[in-house]
């Protein structure tokens, strides 16, 4: 089956579905096409509200900034008591144990969540004995200023005593009329383990209805944006170190050999390169290509203008000049870019005919995705206008 792996390789295909020779003009319509489906919503593009990522953190004015890569809400979730603190802590790097400046303002547990400058992404508490704290990964680098602790996610101790709070969202209006008399609310006893609150956008935050307070974690459950195809992408580190072995040519461009590098993973020919010259040097204000993938430590590259590269070491070897090549609709939804390109390309060609076909194919392919989440196969969830949860006014319950 065709399938389309890349940016790349989806220009190619409207290239040859076309007919058309002009790369520009496709990346333009595939743009305009992608402008068009910002508000799409697919399984892949949905966070993992278990992820620490995705769990804010409460302030003290009881809200949480609202994450910049959202689309759309679907749910959020407090479970139970959690809680965040932090302390100052040092430690040494490649050991297991931190020192705690002082103690916590709330009790530290193990299987806590760790995070700072100097701990291994992912470590967790695994015992306690005064300051010293032993974790269960060895940490990165030197450990220095506050070191966080967090509650787990979907840990059971840290929900025994309840209940869930399951936020839905509800107008800003809304959220703020009924925060003004919150205190005048029933406040229901023996409720079951998970009862219905509301949030809603208050400035640049989510409100909370029952109150969350400071420190408390929130589990965001939400569609996330996506990136666009061809946007620019950070350099990557390939090799923190390596070395100008050999320099060949007398004039631009020259074929340099590079050796002792880290690794050479991710390097491809015709990949861009820059690194920080060292004894050595390398660019001297020209292009460096990637010529050939030599070894597992060794490339051969072209500097094509600047002037000469000498012998010697260099730091810092990154991949620069990337793009996105692929997102989670390219991967999971590529029609909806094949019909809006050609959409958009026979718009540009003033074919009305074929523009009006690949609209229609579009809509289809759009109406199929939203019908799934209509059903509430993709979005979870149900649609009564009632809480499932909340026991109102159900007589097993009391209230005071």
């Amino acid at each position: 089956m065709y399938t389309v792996p890349t940016a790349d390789a989806l220009v190619d295909y409207i290239k040859d579905f076309t007919g058309s020779t002009n790369t520009a003009e496709i990346k333009q319509c595939i743009f305009l096409g992608e402008l068009s489906m910002r508000n799409i919503e697919l399984p892949a593009l949905r966070s993992d509200p278990y992820d620490p990522q995705y769990i804010g953190v409460v302030d003290a004015e009881g809200g949480i900034p609202i994450p910049g890569d959202m689309n759309k809400p679907i749910l959020f979730f407090k479970q139970g008591i959690q809680y965040i603190t932090s302390v100052a802590a040092t430690g040494t790097s490649g050991q297991l144990t931190i020192t705690l400046a002082t103690s916590t303002s709330r009790p530290l547990s193990t299987g806590m969540l760790v995070t700072g400058t100097g701990i291994a992404t992912g470590a967790t508490v695994v015992s306690i004995n005064g300051l010293v704290v032993t974790l269960s990964l060895a940490n990165t680098s030197t450990v220095s200023g506050d070191v966080v602790f967090q509650t787990p996610p979907g840990d059971g101790a840290s929900s025994q005593t309840g209940p869930w709070i399951v936020y839905d969202r509800i107008g800003d209006r809304d959220i703020i009329t009924q925060g003004m008399i919150a205190q005048l609310y029933l406040q229901p006893v023996n409720v079951p383990a998970v009862i219905r609150g509301k949030f809603s956008e208050v400035a640049q935050k989510y409100k909370f209805l029952p109150y969350a307070a400071e420190g408390d974690l929130i589990n965001m459950y939400y569609y996330k944006a996506w990136p666009i195809l061809f946007s620019p992408v950070a350099d990557i580190l390939i090799s923190a170190t390596g070395t100008v072995s050999s320099v060949a040519g007398v004039s631009s461009p020259w074929t340099v050999v590079l050796t002792n590098l880290v690794e050479t993973a991710g390097l491809t020919v015709g990949a861009t390169l820059t690194a920080t010259d060292g004894t050595g040097t390398i660019s001297n204000g020209g292009v460096i290509t990637v010529a050939s993938i030599d070894s597992a430590t060794q490339i051969t590259v072209t500097v094509t203008g600047g002037t000469i590269p000498t012998v010697g070491n260099i730091t810092n070897i990154k991949l620069t000049d990337l793009n996105t090549q692929t997102n989670p609709v390219l991967q999971t939804w590529p029609e909806g870019y094949i019909y809006s390109t050609l959409r958009e390309y026979y718009i540009k060609r003033h074919n009305e005919s074929d523009a009006a076909t690949y609209e229609a194919k579009f809509r289809s392919a759009w109406e199929a995705v939203t019908d799934q989440n209509n059903l509430g196969k993709w979005s979870g969830g149900h649609t009564r206008l009632s809480s499932i949860w909340q026991p109102r006014q159900y007589r097993q319950y009391n209230i005071k």
